[in-house]
């Protein structure tokens, strides 16, 4: 089922954003920021006929930080994130790795990280909601979880496919089991978020381990143009996704 990150209408209020969402697709993943923090609005979402996944903040929060108090205050914001999921009837809430500052401090920051997911599976427990940890792009050397090397406990992984494409791991990637999916072109070095076909991803390669899987596949992009593009890419291609 193709769903539509509400990041790519972020400058509008969440029901605008919803709106305009419902109108292209059955699926949303709200980007909680900004106007679509969740933390503060879990009615609006109940207004539209949507199946909804949830992407957990990324400012002020880092579940693999070296800093206990940190650690600690990122973990319980997770908690009140699945509650608010679960409030809006999310079955899936991604969630960012976490990252470092300095190289030194990377096998500090991995076990932060292990000890917090391990801490997370109560609430996953509580809620019902799968934690999907989302793997990171090559460009980024702060993040951890750039290879499909990380022990995710009783969690689930969340695939963006560009991010993955940065690293050359992508086919690596897809032989992981995946519980939900970012999907997004560049042209294998950066970040870029382009239009599905923008891009030198093979989609038609990976079309048949994206349709055999029922997970949600999200479009990712930085506009609406940019959906859009995606959408007719898909349809025009023949790419069946979902």
């Amino acid at each position: 089922m193709i769903g539509i990150s509400t990041y790519a209408y972020r400058q509008f209020p969440l029901y605008q954003a919803l709106e305009t969402i419902e109108g292209k697709v059955q699926c949303a993943e709200i980007f909680s920021e900004g106007p679509h923090d969740i933390l503060k609005d879990t009615e609006t979402p109940l207004s539209f006929n949507l199946k909804y996944a949830v992407h957990a903040p990324c400012t002020d929060l880092n579940i693999a930080c070296i800093r206990e108090p940190i650690r600690k205050a990122s973990v319980e914001l997770v908690g009140q994130m699945l509650d608010a999921c679960q409030r809006i009837d999310a079955d899936v809430m991604v969630l960012h790795p976490g990252y470092f500052t300095y190289s030194i401090d990377v096998e500090q920051a991995l076990d932060s990280l292990s000890r917090s997911l391990e801490e997370m599976e109560s609430f996953t427990q509580e809620t019902g909601v799968k934690i999907c940890i989302e793997n990171m792009p090559a460009d980024w050397n702060c993040f951890v979880f750039q290879q499909p090397d990380l022990d995710l406990k009783a969690h689930h992984l969340a695939l963006d496919i560009g991010h993955a494409a940065t690293t050359g791991r992508l086919n690596e990637f897809l032989e992981m089991p995946v519980s939900h999916f970012h999907v997004h072109d560049n042209n294998g070095l950066s970040d870029e978020h382009l239009p599905v076909g923008s891009g030198s991803i093979d989609f038609k390669a990976i079309a048949s381990a994206l349709r055999n899987n029922r997970a949600m596949k999200i479009l990712e992009h930085h506009s609406d143009n940019d959906v859009m593009l995606s959408l007719e890419s898909i349809e025009n291609e023949g790419m069946v996704l979902a």
